[in-house]
Parts: C-alpha cells; structure tokens; sequence
C-alpha cells in the first residue's frame, strides 16, 4: 500500500541556485512518512525512531513544482522496518529516500521486536509495486547498499 502527500515547495526550501536544497528532501520525506504511519501503527507512532536514512536524487526541484511524495513499506525485520519515499513531479522521479527505522521498548531504553499486531499493520503496508522502488519512466533506480534490516 502506497500513500501520497503533495507538496508545494517554500522560498525559504530553496539553495542559492533556486533548486530544493539536498537536505530538505529529508524534511518533505519525514512528514509524509510521520503521516503514513500515525495512521498506520497509532499505538506505536511515537516508539518509532529513525536510525538510517539514504537518498538518492534524480532531478532537481524548484519553487514552482507541486510535488508528490508517497510512503511505502519496504521491508520488515524483526525490530525495524524500511520505508521508501519517492518525491516526484507530475513528470520526473526527483528524489528516493529509504529509511529504516526500529520501534522503543516503553522505557526507551532499547529496541523491541514488534508486536504480532504491529507486525500484521506492517505487513499490509508492504509495496508490491515495483515502479514505487525499482524503476520508472526516467530511468533504472538501484536498492541503496548496505541498507540494513534486522
């Protein structure tokens, strides 16, 4: 299952240059996922903490594009799970960002394994869409290296 945000970029988004800063594709991809999965996973939205973020940008975005950005599941591991984000305009893919993510023991002292029902919640949530992770119209998109599941 895949959601969309759409996204109007802000001046204050902007480089010198007038393209969407590198750093604020992060931004854009923390609220759509926070989004995705308060709906998700209510009970264990605020447990959940990002430990690894890769981004791979594919075409630069100014002031005046309406932006897309869908959330995804990608994969499920034991005490974490990973998202995948993809920024897009109405014509180019601009931007692919996986985030993995573990979910706090109550106290915050350590990570947990998921609950059965969390996990389930997960489950339905995972992508089958290739496009949404692999490819597109624009190009061949590699599974960032190193991307660790556990």
């Amino acid at each position: 299952m895949t959601t969309v945000l759409r996204i109007e970029p802000r001046w204050t988004d902007l480089d010198p240059v007038g393209h969407v800063n590198n750093t604020v594709f992060l931004v854009y991809a923390e609220e759509a996922r926070n989004r995705f999965l308060y709906v998700a996973l209510p009970d264990a939205w605020n447990s959940i903490v990002v430990v690894h973020n890769a981004i791979d940008y594919h075409h630069p975005v100014v002031q005046s594009d309406v932006l897309e950005v869908s959330s995804a599941v990608e994969a499920i591991g034991k005490t974490s799970f990973t998202t995948i984000n993809v920024v897009a305009t109405a014509s180019h893919r601009c931007a692919t960002v996986r985030t993995v993510q573990v979910v706090l023991r109550e106290d915050r002292s350590a990570t947990r394994p998921w609950t059965a029902a969390e996990r389930a919640a997960l489950e339905e949530l995972l992508t089958t869409d290739e496009s949404s992770t692999s490819s597109n119209a624009h190009g061949t998109l590699r599974h960032a290296p190193g991307t660790p599941v556990s």
